[in-house]
């Protein structure tokens, strides 16, 4: 492939290291895309497993205007008081109408 020319022999060289350059260059981007590829899919699992493993636990409670709601245990305190008999209950709601 290589001609005993003036000027040739150096024009094709360059070619042929720019081909195998350029072939190196996609073979890296394609291995490199792989390896970001791969590791996004795992962090995405990972995320989606933690997602479902914190299940939320609910209390159901009364607000102030009569709506009942449910509010997850994290935000209420750690004592929140003794429950509400249903007679204590009536009472309250006779009490705050409005």
């Amino acid at each position: 492939m290589t001609a005993v020319h003036c000027g040739e022999p150096l024009i094709l060289i360059e070619m042929e290291n720019k081909d195998k350059k350029e072939a190196r260059n996609t073979r890296r981007e394609f291995l490199g895309t792989g390896v970001v590829a791969g590791a996004s899919i795992v962090v995405g699992v990972a995320a989606g497993n933690l997602l479902k493993e914190q299940h939320t636990e609910t209390v159901k409670m009364m607000t102030a205007d009569g709506k009942l709601v449910e509010v997850e245990k994290r935000f209420l305190p750690n004592k929140a008081g003794k429950p509400v008999s249903n007679e204590e209950l009536k009472n309250w709601m006779d009490n705050h109408k409005k």
